[in-house]
């Protein structure tokens, strides 16, 4: 048994991508040349998953007295490269739990730091990247338009975390630019781009609501809406565009 895939997906999103060894970061999506971008991330257990058996030793730091839903929650996981993964496995001493668990906090910061600098930096061309993403190409046939709900009455009612309350609240700072890239685009470039937008943002989140909720919907609306962008900058705009319409498009529980 392993971790979920929500719970993988949630651990990439707030691990940036990137590898949570400080001296690695790689980049953890990699560009296809035919094929398209892949995931090349893993979720490493911190304390290890398997007791092994007769002639396989048990994985490193593997405590005994742990459920399988414990080893394989989003806090005994840290995100690594698969040469990463390898290494803290291998050398166990060197990355005792205590080690790796400071690593994933560190990393984790530093993440939520870097999207807040990048969140402040975003500007038309990242915001026009995140909103193509979440564009399906077709309008619904709903008439249904925006509707404002209070955002902390939206969070409550969808079991929201408190962090995932902070991305939305930190997304939502750039709402205003949001709305301004909007009314730019319907003016000058698309006036149907506005609906089409909402329209792909209801479309994929009806998919995903049909085995995710709470965190684990948000977090994948978001890897959806970032479509495999590396710079912090490209990921603080797709938050912002998410945001936007987590607050206004008539989805998630109201």
């Amino acid at each position: 048994m392993s971790a979920n895939y929500p719970t993988k997906i949630f651990l990439a999103m707030k691990s940036g991508n990137v590898c949570a060894l400080k001296d690695c970061r790689k980049a953890l999506t990699s560009d296809g040349v035919k094929s398209n971008p892949a995931v090349i991330g893993e979720a490493a257990h911190i304390y290890g998953e398997s007791p092994g058996t007769k002639t396989k030793p048990a994985s490193a730091r593997y405590r005994p007295d742990m459920t399988d839903d414990e080893r394989n929650h989003y806090d005994n996981l840290i995100y690594l490269c698969p040469s990463c993964h390898t290494k803290i496995d291998k050398q166990e001493q060197d990355y005792p739990a205590d080690v790796l668990f400071s690593l994933k906090t560190e990393h984790e910061s530093w993440v939520a730091e870097q999207l807040d600098q990048g969140m402040s930096e975003v500007s038309f061309a990242e915001l026009e990247i995140a909103a193509k993403a979440l564009a399906s190409g077709k309008l619904s046939s709903s008439g249904d338009g925006f509707e404002v709900i209070p955002p902390e009455e939206k969070i409550n009612k969808n079991g929201l975390s408190d962090t995932v309350r902070s991305d939305i609240a930190m997304g939502l700072s750039k709402s205003h630019e949001v709305e301004r890239f909007l009314a730019n685009m319907a003016t000058n470039v698309d006036e149907e781009f506005p609906e089409r937008l909402r329209s792909g943002f209801k479309t994929k989140y009806l998919e995903l609501k049909e085995t995710l909720s709470g965190d684990e919907l948000f977090i994948s609306m978001l890897e959806f809406a970032q479509a495999g962008q590396k710079g912090f900058r490209q990921q603080a705009a797709a938050l912002a565009i998410l945001s936007h319409l987590f607050h206004l498009c008539e989805v998630f529980e109201k």
